[in-house]
């Protein structure tokens, strides 16, 4: 066996775990990019008064409430409890959206760890967790609504998370063939 071969099988394959810790990167970065975006007549209404604070408690602005991340959502969910929403909705919406950091969070330090089978089980949970919040917050009438279209981060989550899959995936099959050749 070459010494590549030895090499690759002690650290396992690169490039399939650095794809997979890019994509697990950028799902983390998607909890912070738009979600939701208002629709063209919904932003110019907020825009008439961009630096009105739509809640003390929260502190954002019309401004701010244009683009919603996942992570301004969880902002919104916490504090619903102090805005008049009961208490059952925070217990619920809550774990879900830190949830939808947490897992791509793990996956990456997994990533990081070359561990191919933790990062498709994290990176699997987070892109169903999504498609589950994409699915209520589509029946509820959240997002798509008058009010707001989707954002880009439901797409860039969507894709990282199949990217970030298929890293591992490959990752174990290239060891698994560097083991037979050895």
């Amino acid at each position: 066996m070459d010494d590549s071969a030895t090499s690759v099988a002690k650290k396992g394959p690169g490039w399939p775990m650095i794809v997979a810790l890019v994509a697990v990167a950028l799902m983390v970065v998607a909890y912070f990019l738009p979600y939701a975006s208002a629709t063209q007549d919904y932003r110019d209404a907020l825009m008439t008064m961009p630096d009105y604070a739509q809640s003390d408690e929260l502190g954002m602005t019309n401004a701010d409430i244009a683009d919603m991340s996942l992570f301004e959502y969880a902002r919104v969910y916490a504090a619903a409890g102090d805005l008049g929403a009961s208490t059952a909705f925070t217990v619920i919406y809550l774990p879900l959206l830190v949830g939808a950091v947490a897992l791509p969070v793990l996956a990456l330090l997994f990533a990081a760890l070359r561990k191919p089978i933790p990062v498709i089980v994290f990176s699997v949970l987070a892109v169903a967790l999504l498609q589950l919040l994409n699915w209520d917050f589509e029946d509820r009438l959240v997002v798509p609504s008058s009010s707001y279209d989707i954002g880009i981060a439901r797409w860039v989550y969507l894709v990282a998370g199949i990217a970030a899959i298929a890293g591992a995936v490959w990752g174990i099959v290239l060891r698994r063939k560097v083991r037979t050749i050895a």
